[in-house]
């Protein structure tokens, strides 16, 4: 058997093999473990990988290279994107219902909404395999008012009319199902399905560029108000916000901007929301990408934060209350990457980078160049684009190669969707129309880890060096400006998850359900469901 080998064999054979291959040696079984955790063989394997050596590696222990060692493994995912089971699914709708229903699930997937007219219809089920129960039904009568309002702003000639006149009606329900959220062009209404009169004659009700907007923090010089409508709904921490995309901007910051609306600050933990928090708040502007991004630029260049979400507690503990952390896509003068920064929710309003994820055109080039030579795969290489089953096939063949360019996304477009596991743990990112894909629809998913550590080089003795025995520290590198850090010393290199041709609507990341290490990633893509699991 290969777990009775001779060490010095075991030592020869992980010279030879890729550094996916070695993490795979290491978690075989302990003899194997052992002798891929002698700190020659480490520093041997890391070559391949584009970080940097300890400044001090002759002094490391085997133990501190093994932490390490780990350190680096945890933030590229590596092993992980040669343990991937995709499958392929239609949509289950209600019978009721047909795939050009105005839908909407709730964050755990187990209640599904849809709107017929002027009729709200929730589904749930207790679980994701079992069929659909209809579960209420109400007349949201209210929305005729809305609908004759988007009509007549959109009866004249202009582009805000036009954005108006093809509006459609996007729709959201909270966790626990009790409110549903629906907007057709700038307004915006919440209703109580709790079967009080109240809660539907009198829902919660805001317009885009209404001039009664209330910002946590005022808009600087360079702000410019929204004009564009609404293009998706979503409840978010706890249901105490709204986040809102706006889309068919004509602003200087077009095509769209991400909003929150609520406050949480001024809400009780339990219970849930009601109606009335939303009637007190939906008017509160708690964050704005745009304003953010404006801040960030501080009247010196133009910033753009793309997909805009914020980020849950779980992440990292935040120095104050006010102060949160956010993943967007960061556009300036000489940046193209996906981010991690702060903001804080108080006036005057503070933004910072703490962190830049690499991307295609930008990545730390002291932590690559040694790779760039043309017999290692790190070299990006070049593909005939063709729209056919053969191309996928052959980018991600050059993306089996883990340091290879393709891995990264391209960060270069406008309307990026971003989705995070409830850990805080994975970033997910699908770039629609993007290279590798050069489809008339579709485009690529990566995945990113993002709750990785700052290298340490000792640790506390410990008998497993796999097992981290503390909680991850995320790093915190600052450039000479204070805004756009370089990489991290231990960069969270992605991978590319999978190339589609069908353009994808939505999209989860959320962990096993048999309570494993594993994540599911699923995407909406129409009447399909494409699912990856990870382990």
């Amino acid at each position: 058997m290969a777990a009775n080998l001779p060490i010095e064999l075991i030592h020869c054979i992980l010279y030879h093999v890729d550094v996916e291959t070695y993490v795979a040696a290491r978690s075989s079984c302990r003899p194997w473990r052992d002798a891929a955790s002698i700190s020659s063989i480490l520093r041997r394997a890391l070559k391949e990988v584009p970080v940097s050596i300890p400044p001090r590696a002759d002094l490391l222990t085997n133990e501190e290279w093994n932490v390490y060692f780990y350190q680096i493994a945890h933030s590229n995912l590596l092993g992980h994107r040669t343990h991937i089971e995709k499958s392929e699914s239609r949509r289950v709708l209600p019978e009721d219902c047909s795939p050009t229903s105005v839908l909407a699930a709730s964050h755990d997937g187990l209640t599904l909404a849809a709107l017929k007219g002027t009729r709200a219809t929730i589904y749930g089920h207790p679980n994701r395999q079992s069929p659909w129960e209809f579960s209420l039904a109400s007349s949201l009568y209210p929305l005729w008012t809305s609908v004759c309002a988007a009509l007549i702003d959109g009866g004249g000639s202009g582009s805000m009319t036009l954005n108006q006149r093809y509006a459609k009606h996007r729709i959201a329900i909270s966790s626990q199902g009790h409110l549903f959220a629906v907007a057709l062009g700038k307004t915006i209404q919440i209703f109580s399905l709790l079967g009080d009169e109240d809660g539907i004659s009198s829902p919660a009700e805001y317009t885009l560029d209404k001039t009664n907007n209330v910002f946590a923090s005022p808009p600087i010089a360079g702000y410019e108000e929204t004009n564009g409508v609404v293009e998706s709904l979503e409840f978010t921490k706890d249901d105490t916000l709204l986040r809102v995309v706006i889309g068919k901007e004509i602003t200087t910051f077009q095509p769209s901007r991400v909003r929150y609306l609520g406050n949480p600050h001024n809400h009780p933990h339990n219970p849930h929301p009601t109606i009335q928090y939303w009637r007190e708040t939906i008017n509160h502007i708690f964050l704005d990408s745009v304003s953010m991004a404006v801040t960030l630029g501080a009247g010196e260049e133009k910033v753009l934060l793309r997909g805009l979400r914020l980020l849950s507690p779980s992440y990292t503990q935040p120095p104050e209350p006010s102060s949160h952390y956010f993943t967007a896509l960061l556009h300036s003068g000489s940046t193209n990457a996906y981010c991690i920064g702060q903001v804080t929710t108080t006036s005057p309003q503070k933004v910072s980078i703490t962190r830049l994820l690499p991307s295609r055109h930008h990545h730390n080039p002291l932590l690559t160049q040694e790779f760039s030579s043309p017999t290692n795969p790190f070299r990006p290489i070049t593909l005939t684009k063709h729209n056919d089953p053969e191309y996928i096939s052959a980018t991600l063949q050059t993306a089996s190669h883990r340091w290879n360019l393709t891995n990264l996304p391209v960060a270069s477009t406008t309307t990026p969707l971003l989705t995070l596991s409830d850990d805080a743990n994975l970033l997910v990112v699908y770039e629609p129309g993007a290279e590798p894909c050069c489809f008339f629809e579709g485009g690529a998913l990566y995945i990113y880890s993002i709750k990785t550590c700052t290298p340490v080089y000792t640790s506390q003795p410990n008998s497993n060096p796999e097992v981290n025995t503390t909680e991850l520290q995320s790093a915190k590198t600052s450039s000479s400006n204070g805004k756009f850090p370089p990489l991290d010393a231990i960069p969270s290199w992605s991978f590319l998850l999978d190339v589609t041709n069908v353009d994808v609507e939505d999209l989860q990341v959320t962990r096993a359900e048999d309570g494993g290490c594993g994540y599911v990633v699923t995407a909406m893509a129409g009447k399909d469901i494409l699912e990856w699991r990870i382990r």
